[in-house]
């Protein structure tokens, strides 16, 4: 039952990698379509391809918030610890939960002026898409310490920026044109593992997590100089262990945390 729940945690945790670092993504690749994008690809796939991501964008936002939800459903009490649940407790929640709101509107926006919608429109909302994707970042990660142990306000910060990092990385896999961002996210990915508290490393090291961290840091890395059709397969395959690992890590932090209590 325990691994079920693992699993089951770490593919809502890939998800809202996903979902939400498309936000940022998605947008501003769809405002360079028309320059750096367009060699030689004629005018009506790139207008397929912005339809396909501005009727994307809603749909990701709003799993993605799913996704989250029945997390907390899984782990009320490090919500909760964290001012999270309900969101207006904290100041924290309270910013994430007009952010997503202005999002769901830019997104409505979109899906209905894609057509002739210029590329600073894009921009802005892949702007705003950031904004809202660092604001959840740094909710997941006090999610992540839940009453476990914390870490300094550098070291925590480069967490929430790395792991902000790693969802831009895993949102190409859904974006038109080569992974670029994904190859600074593998190395990010492992050096998030390194800053995470001494205790917690050597917790996750002990249970043979560093083999599945690492894994996700290479596909991330290899990504962009994969053959065309392995590059979204990697970077799903990556997004799904990047998953599986924070899930073993939230986990672990309640353990820790239960056991100085």
């Amino acid at each position: 039952m325990g691994d079920l729940r693992l699993i089951a945690d770490g593919l809502l945790l890939g998800w809202l990698l996903l979902a939400w670092g498309a936000q940022a993504v998605l947008p501003w690749r769809l405002a360079r379509l028309d320059t750096e994008l367009d060699t030689g690809l004629n005018t009506e796939l790139n207008t397929e391809r912005r339809r396909s991501g501005a009727l994307a964008l809603l749909p990701l936002l709003l799993t993605g918030a799913l996704a989250a939800f029945f997390y907390v459903l899984h782990h009320p009490d490090a919500a909760i610890v964290q001012g999270l649940y309900p969101l207006g407790a904290s100041r924290s929640g309270r910013a994430l939960t007009v952010l997503f709101f202005a999002l769901m509107a830019s997104d409505l926006f979109l899906f209905l002026t894609w057509r002739r919608l210029e590329a600073a429109g894009w921009r802005i909302a892949a702007g705003l898409g950031l904004v809202f994707l660092l604001t959840a970042t740094w909710a997941a990660e006090l999610t992540r310490i839940g009453e476990g142990p914390e870490s300094a306000v550098v070291p925590f910060l480069a967490l929430v920026i790395l792991r902000a990092l790693a969802a831009l990385g895993a949102a190409e896999a859904l974006a038109p044109g080569p992974p670029l961002l994904a190859a600074a996210a593998g190395p990010g990915l492992v050096l998030y593992g390194f800053l995470l508290p001494a205790q917690l490393v050597h917790a996750l090291g002990a249970r043979g997590q560093w083999l599945t961290l690492t894994t996700a840091a290479l596909l991330l890395l290899g990504a962009r100089w994969f053959p065309a059709g392995l590059r979204r397969p990697a970077l799903l395959g990556a997004t799904l262990l990047a998953g599986l690992y924070l899930g073993q890590a939230a986990r672990l932090s309640a353990e820790l945390g239960t056991l100085h209590q």
